[in-house]
């Protein structure tokens, strides 16, 4: 029998109110464990984050930017 990991969609959520605040920790955990969810890479989860940012509005879309580009500090 397969188990299923459950994907919490509430995240992307979470990491944009996390960049709007510029919690830059929690931003980083959320992405992290977005990352992990999706079984990916930290970088490859924000290329996904900032691709995906990119058809909001400028009230999210920069400091969702701003905040991936600090958070590429801790890729690996």
């Amino acid at each position: 029998m397969i188990r299923c990991k459950k994907i919490d969609l509430t995240l992307p959520g979470k990491f944009m109110d996390a960049c709007v605040a510029k919690d830059q920790d929690k931003a980083l955990r959320l992405a992290k464990l977005m990352a992990e969810q999706h079984n990916c890479t930290l970088k490859a989860e924000l290329d996904i984050l900032d691709f995906d940012a990119s058809i909001l509005s400028s009230e999210y879309r920069l400091p969702i930017a701003t905040m991936i580009k600090e958070l590429r500090k801790h890729e690996t």
